[in-house]
């Protein structure tokens, strides 16, 4: 588990560490210039031009004194301070202070050529729109031919949600301090920000602790919490899986969401579908057991049964918006008590009742006695929320938040994928790629999660964990077969890899 950062809570770290625990200011950006130089020399060993462009606040203060070390090292460095800000912080001052005793000047305009450009304007700390001379400079700047490092975050990039304020500087490469910050997660603040290298500073993890940074992220240790597998044990060790998934001419999502939880360690997968799909699904995936229906009376009847035999329901893949789907969304709130998760046609089907005023859905759907999953993409978020996709794509984080609560978990699903229960810090997921957008991907998610619960999994930690192993399969599917061509069914080929 590694924490991510808001802008804010960067701050109070930094606050922390100096005025609490007493670690000068100026320590902090001196050790902040030497992890810098340390990583521009390791990817640059021959001596090269640099220019570093600066402000007069704590982020141009590191900017000079990054300098001071490169050209101690034989680089050829320049300087352009653009001024526009009135009154420059301490350390910037010492730092200016300490190249005039060195004999350096600053430029009084920007160069015109460089191998490296270095943007040390904005930190973490912007919250206005980037205007005037700073867009200029900035926009001179990504004009500019050669390498394009930030100090810490790109200027101009929102660190708490990855907003871009007015203009942005585009980096291929980002040093930042101490943890990763959610600006440069999130996008369109992750595209600015090109490779983002975090780097240690020497902040105390107690002021870590002491501003407990509301996101996190997992890493390859977080899979040391997969479900285990008991020696002693049976199929009904490891859960029964009702998947409610399927419809006429829509076999491949219950196919891929049964075959990705059985992939995830489910002992029991059964399929609720129509009788069209028996046939297909059978010879696809036979070890699923197989309940279908004919007409909409023999649905609703065989639910029941299904219901009451399953310790964990999935409902959603590929069940089409129609009268009986929500009816049979409308059936499981009622009548299950088990883990539950709602994916796709599930949520539009609850978006839809909850538009005809169905209060009875609602109350439901608020009053159901298990842990629900939600797992809507942009365009469902926004049919549940009543939120343009706008809207949500920026603020993600908040929008998770604000739908989730302690019985009901949030799996919001984008580039970077957000989960959320509304109270534990919020989960950003790393993993994965943009070969992952096809069709049937969010069926395998599905699936994933649904295997992850059966096999004992708390709800919140199934929910993040699935989304984890689902990008990781991702990654290693794209990694040998490339991003173009790559199909969902590719995932739960390769989930094996990452689980074991």
């Amino acid at each position: 588990m590694e924490y991510i950062a808001s802008g804010n809570e960067m701050q109070k770290i930094d606050a922390y560490s100096i005025k609490e625990i007493g670690i000068p200011g100026i320590v902090l950006m001196e050790k902040a210039a030497m992890a810098m130089e340390e990583e521009i020399r390791n990817r640059f060993p021959n001596t090269a031009t640099v220019v570093i462009v600066t402000e007069r606040g704590n982020n141009g203060g590191d900017g000079l004194a990054l300098g001071r070390l490169l050209m101690a090292k034989g680089y050829q460095v320049s300087f352009y301070e653009i001024g526009g800000v009135p009154r420059a912080s301490e350390s910037y001052t010492i730092q200016k202070n300490i190249l005039g005793n060195l004999g350096v000047t600053l430029c009084d305009e920007l160069p015109e050529t460089a191998d490296l450009w270095i943007d040390a304007v904005f930190g973490v700390g912007l919250k206005r729109e980037v205007q005037g001379i700073q867009k200029q400079i900035l926009e001179q700047m990504n004009r500019k031919k050669g390498y394009k490092i930030a100090v810490d975050i790109p200027s101009g990039v929102d660190g708490s949600t990855g907003q871009i304020l007015g203009y942005g500087f585009q980096a291929d490469l980002t040093i930042t301090f101490g943890l990763n910050k959610i600006g440069l997660v999130l996008y369109p603040g992750a595209d600015y920000a090109g490779e983002v290298v975090v780097k240690d500073i020497g902040f105390p993890e107690e002021a870590v602790a002491h501003v407990a940074p509301a996101a996190l992220t997992y890493s390859h240790q977080d899979l040391l919490g997969l479900p285990k597998r008991k020696p002693w044990s049976n199929k009904g060790t490891y859960g029964k899986l009702l998947l409610i998934a399927g419809s006429n001419n829509m076999s491949g999502a219950a196919y891929l969401s049964g075959k990705a939880a059985y992939k995830s360690g489910a002992g029991l997968v059964r399929i609720f579908t129509c009788e069209e799909n028996r046939t297909i699904l059978q010879s696809q995936l036979p070890e699923a057991i197989m309940t279908t229906y004919s007409t909409e009376e023999e649905a609703m009847e065989k639910l029941s049964e299904a219901i009451c035999w399953a310790s964990v329901i999935g409902i959603g893949p590929g069940i089409g918006q129609t009268i009986l789907s929500k009816k049979m969304v409308k059936k499981v709130l009622a009548e299950a008590s088990c883990p539950l998760v709602i994916d796709a046609d599930g949520i539009n089907s609850l978006a839809s009742l909850w538009n005809e005023n169905d209060t009875t859905s609602r109350e439901l759907y608020e009053k159901y006695r298990g842990k629900m999953i939600l797992t809507p993409h942009l365009k469902e978020m926004s049919r549940l929320c009543g939120q343009s996709v706008s809207e949500i794509s920026g603020n993600l984080i908040q929008t998770a938040k604000n739908t989730a609560d302690f019985e009901h978990i949030i799996v919001l699903k984008d580039a970077r994928t957000i989960v959320s229960d509304g109270i534990a810090p919020t989960y950003i997921n790393m993993s994965g790629n943009h070969g992952m957008a096809v069709g049937g991907s969010g069926d395998v998610l599905t699936g994933i999660i649904c295997g992850f619960l059966a096999g004992g999994l708390d709800p919140l930690e199934a929910a993040r964990l699935g989304v984890y192993c689902h990008g990781l399969a991702g990654d290693r599917a794209a990694k040998e077969k490339g991003y173009y061509g790559l199909m969902a069914g590719d995932l739960t080929d390769y989930l094996y890899q990452v689980i074991h």
